[in-house]
Parts: structure tokens; C-alpha cells; sequence
């Protein structure tokens, strides 16, 4: 049993390793099919697997690129969400706050709107100068 855990844990270091050529693979191939039915999907699943790995710096860039190449598809609203749950993870709550905002703001009827507006009621107890 041990002698599997360690081949697994050695699989998952050499994942890792190359995550970031895997998803900079799969965001090219999304940009030479940008006009494909599935283009949107595929691109949040790169932003999620960077948020997954903690690279929060790619991950908002590639859900923000989601935003701007595909603003009626239905996964724009998921890519804001995202975007607010990277803020609130890194417990930069006044961005997080700001990102919810926009999040209802700009997709009023999605189904999350009653979790961002539960989320901007807690934030409304903090004072401004915290984070």
C-alpha cells in the first residue's frame, strides 16, 4: 500500500510539473478554434485548473480572456465568479467584494446572485480599512 501511495505521489509531482506547458497547450489550441461551440467551456477549465494549482495570477488573466472573447456565453458569469472567489481565497476582501458586486451587476439573473449578494452582506460587516 505504501510503495502505491509513493508511485502515486510521484505521478502527481510530475503532473504538476508540467501543468502549466499541458494548459499553455490547451489555451493555444482554444485560441485556433476560438469559434468552436465548446471554446468557452474548455477556456474556464484552464482558469480552473490554474486556480486548482494556485496560480492565481493565470488563472483571473485566463478567466478575464473568457470575459472579453465570450461575453454572451453562459460560462462569462462563471469566469466572474470565479474571478471573486480567487479575491476571497486570497483573502483580499475588498476585491472580492468589488468582484461580487460586478458579478451581480453585470449577470442579474444567474443563478449565484443570491450567494454573491449573502457574501457582499458579510463583507458590509467588515470596515472599509480591512482587508
Amino acid at each position: 500500500m505504501l510503495r502505491k501511495l509513493f508511485y502515486l505521489a510521484i505521478i502527481i509531482a510530475i503532473c504538476f510539473s508540467f501543468y502549466r506547458q499541458i494548459l499553455v497547450k490547451a489555451q493555444e489550441y482554444v485560441d485556433q478554434h476560438a469559434q468552436e461551440e465548446w471554446a468557452p467551456k474548455i477556456q474556464l477549465y484552464i482558469g480552473k485548473v490554474y486556480s486548482f494549482a494556485r496560480d492565481y495570477v493565470q488563472a483571473e488573466k485566463t478567466f478575464q480572456m473568457l470575459r472579453k472573447k465570450y461575453p454572451k456565453s453562459k460560462y462569462a458569469s462563471k469566469a466572474q465568479w470565479m474571478i471573486a472567489s480567487i479575491y476571497e481565497t486570497k483573502e483580499d476582501y475588498l476585491r472580492a467584494k468589488a468582484e461580487y458586486e460586478k458579478f451581480i451587476k453585470d449577470y442579474p439573473t444567474d443563478e449565484y446572485v443570491r450567494k454573491a449578494d449573502d457574501k457582499l452582506r458579510i463583507y458590509s460587516l467588515f470596515k472599509e480599512d480591512q482587508k
